[in-house]
């Protein structure tokens, strides 16, 4: 029987009046979106639960779903999905339908969450606390036969990822009845989320935002993409586009060239911005506010089309921001506040305005609209050496150090062998790639898996500083100054003519609050370098990305890096949000923030690079040469990209307008686009095209189009020509009119 449920109402918002009708008409001419009765509606299809028998109990999972993972209770299949809905909109309520439940045969002793575990002494009375709420929750759950979880549609915030609206919803697709043992799951659940309009609701308040990456990206985390893409504008109309920004002091401008250089042969249109120049040009409570409401206000394409951030200099000298939580290790500082850039700070990071950033009432989400890195060092030649090592490494093509990986674990606890989160991240049947990885593996003795060298500091130093390794993973308990088998002291060793991208899943490798590994490595022995800057949860017994904590945030980081498609940044900002939807952090503002900051290029990969061949140049537009004013006029056009690269199109019409750029087409294929001319004059066509990576050919040549004044004439005259070609003998009649 179907079932429909009702999660909660909103109060009455500002609507006055202004419904659906009002919004129609406000936009009709400008084909905006939609308006359905103010109701978006969306169908969560369920694949087959996965039943597992463990000596723990049984493990129930769901493909494309992660876990509830609230300690002592179960661990259930759970996923936050974000479905958009209108620019401009407001969540009203949210309602689901269940169309059948299917109660799984047998009973069932489903396993539950364990505490999380961390290495910290100042945690200690905290983990006590952990301990009694795990027997707390463990005994409220199992000794009832209360529905777990209690709902199957959870609201969870209002959030944003670029110019798209949404509304985070957690889909809990099982429910368990303990003491029964009795297990439901729902093959298909509709969720409706009705929304309304604010009084002051404007079209010119909606991004026009269009970015072939971004919007990759976009489609990849919202549920109803291929709806929502089309409320919006398809073209950003020929803005000069920044899409790679640089903000550093002023004294390091000249020492970051290479860098520049680099970007730009990438295809990259690249500013750079100082730290003078955005305290002077910006408002905001201090520099780190001016740097984001800079950031908020150039990301959208309509202004720069900003997708990566590269911040250059120590956070003494351009801050990050620190945030108001704190587990016993301190307060952590973090960049992931330049990359979350949805709404103003007293609107999100500091909602109350006491200057109390990321507290557990600050409405912040997980998608980070531009990806970010820093390089922590303002001494000059430092931070020269850096730029240039990033760029070789880029250029390096030398598969021997490219598709080379060093694997390093220790054991966390006597349930936990650091090798399980390393070969499951190296298996090539999970990650075709990695059969084309060369892995050297340094494991402890008493490990079961099979090693290359016993995991020693001095072996590691050793084996490291003799290689050439583009990859570097470890998994150990840690600190500011390393861990067991490496420390700060040890990065001098290192040979920086091979610099890794670094994956160090430790606590505190990253602490700012002292010369952290990850800075030193930085120095020499890395070019990116991703860890946890204050003390971070682990899972005790780790065997599957989904059990969380830093080894999965890392797992997913390690995962789309080496598989050569996501640069670094990208990378970064996926983990981020695969562990928002999944709900695989224990605490999700803290683990976000000690792990939202990476050193290093955002843009760089380990795909081997040289400079991006630009597109051919276009062929010259195909179409009528002569026309009218007011009347629609279709051409065509085509190119080849050297490196068979998707190709976006701009015509520019010669009258001061152009087509905004669209696309991507296939290289060779045909593009067309139309123009109607309101003036009259000769204009001339011209056309350019853009690879995916924004590397720009040169202009085609262009093609003169007539758009002639029509002939003035006055009735008489051609009234006069009429008749007489048409009735020469009605000369009489033609006079008698003339003289008139």
């Amino acid at each position: 029987m179907k079932k429909i449920f009702t999660i909660f109402l909103i109060g009455l918002l500002v609507i006055c009046g202004f419904g659906a009708s009002a919004i129609e008409e406000e936009t009709k001419n400008f084909d905006l979106f939609e308006i359905n009765d103010g109701t978006i509606s969306v169908i969560i299809q369920v694949e087959t639960v996965d039943i597992e028998k463990t000596i723990n109990g049984d493990k129930i999972s769901i493909d494309g779903f992660g876990q509830l993972l609230v300690t002592g209770k179960p661990k259930m299949p759970s996923k936050i999905i974000s479905i958009a809905i209108p620019p401009g909109a407001r969540l009203v309520d949210i309602n689901y339908e269940v169309e059948k439940e299917v109660i799984l045969p047998g009973n069932y002793q489903i396993i539950k969450a364990q505490p999380p575990d961390i290495e910290l002494e100042k945690k200690k009375d905290s983990k006590l606390f952990e301990i009694y709420h795990y027997k707390e929750d463990y005994e409220n759950v199992y000794n009832s036969n209360n529905p777990y979880p209690s709902s199957i549609i959870e609201y969870v915030q209002s959030s944003g990822y670029r110019k798209y609206n949404l509304v985070d919803v957690r889909v809990n697709p099982a429910t368990y009845y303990p003491l029964d043992g009795k297990l439901i799951y729902y093959p298909e659940i509709k969720i409706d989320i009705s929304y309304t309009f604010e009084v002051d609701f404007s079209i010119d308040d909606i991004i026009n935002d269009n970015i072939y990456k971004t919007e990759s990206f976009a489609k990849t985390i919202i549920y109803n993409y291929e709806k929502a893409k089309d409320w919006y504008l398809e073209s950003d109309r020929g803005r000069q586009t920044y899409d790679y920004v640089i903000i550093t002091l002023d004294s390091l401008t000249s020492y970051i060239d290479d860098l520049v250089a680099w970007e730009e042969a990438k295809g990259k249109n690249v500013f750079v911005a100082t730290t003078d120049w955005i305290d002077l040009n910006y408002e905001g409570y201090d520099l780190a506010e001016k740097m984001r409401n800079f950031l908020r206000e150039k990301y959208p394409s309509e202004q720069w089309g900003i997708q990566d951030l590269i911040i250059i200099g120590h956070r003494d000298d351009i801050p990050m921001r620190l945030t108001w939580q704190d587990i016993g290790g301190g307060k952590p500082e973090t960049d992931y506040y330049y990359a979350e850039l949805s709404l103003p700070d007293n609107e999100s990071w500091d909602a109350d305005g006491d200057h109390q950033y990321g507290e557990d009432s600050d409405p912040i989400d997980f998608y980070g609209e531009i990806n970010v890195g820093r390089i922590p060092w303002s001494d000059p030649l430092t931070v020269q050496h850096i730029c240039e090592k990033s760029v070789i490494y880029e250029q390096n093509n030398d598969p021997s150090f490219k598709n080379n990986i060093l694997l390093l674990a220790a054991f966390i606890d006597s349930n936990t062998d650091g090798a399980v989160f390393m070969e499951y991240s190296a298996n090539k049947s999970i990650h075709p790639w990695m059969a084309y990885f060369m892995k050297t593996r340094l494991y402890e003795f008493r490990s079961s898996y099979e090693k290359d060298y016993i995991l020693t500091h001095q072996n590691v130093v050793d084996i490291w500083s003799s290689g050439k390794y583009g990859f570097v993973s470890w998994h150990a308990h840690g600190s500011p100054n390393g861990c067991s088998f490496i420390t700060v002291d040890d990065c001098d060793l290192l040979n920086d003519d091979y610099p890794a991208i670094i994956s160090a899943a430790s606590c505190s490798n990253s602490d700012t609050d002292y010369l952290n590994i990850g800075q030193a490595m930085m120095k020499k022995g890395a070019v990116g370098f991703l860890g946890a800057n204050k003390a971070a949860y682990y899972c005790s017994g780790w065997d599957d990305p989904n059990d969380g904590s830093d080894q999965s945030f890392k797992y997913f980081f390690k995962s789309k890096v080496t598989s050569g498609d996501y640069t670094q940044g990208q990378a970064h900002q996926y983990a981020i949000s695969e562990m928002y939807e999944r709900g695989l952090w224990y605490d999700l503002k803290y683990e976000t923030f000690i792990h939202g900051s990476l050193w290093g290029n955002p843009d760089l990969g380990m795909n081997s690079l040289s400079e991006n061949d630009p597109p051919e140049k276009p062929m010259q537009a195909l179409g009528p040469l002569n026309g009218k004013v007011g009347v629609e006029y279709f051409y065509s056009s085509s190119t080849t990209d050297p490196n068979n690269e998707e190709l976006f199109y701009l015509f520019d019409w010669g009258d001061g307008t152009n087509s905004g750029w669209f696309g991507p087409y296939i290289s060779g294929g045909p593009v067309e686009a139309s123009h109607t001319w309101s003036d009259v004059d000769n204009f001339e066509i011209k056309i350019i095209a853009q690879d995916i990576n924004g590397t720009k050919s040169v202009w085609s040549d262009p093609v003169s189009v007539e758009i002639p004044r029509l002939k003035t004439q006055t009735f008489k005259v051609i009234m006069f020509e009429w008749l007489f070609e048409r009735f020469a003998n009605a000369i009489p009649f033609i006079k008698y009119i003339l003289g008139q």
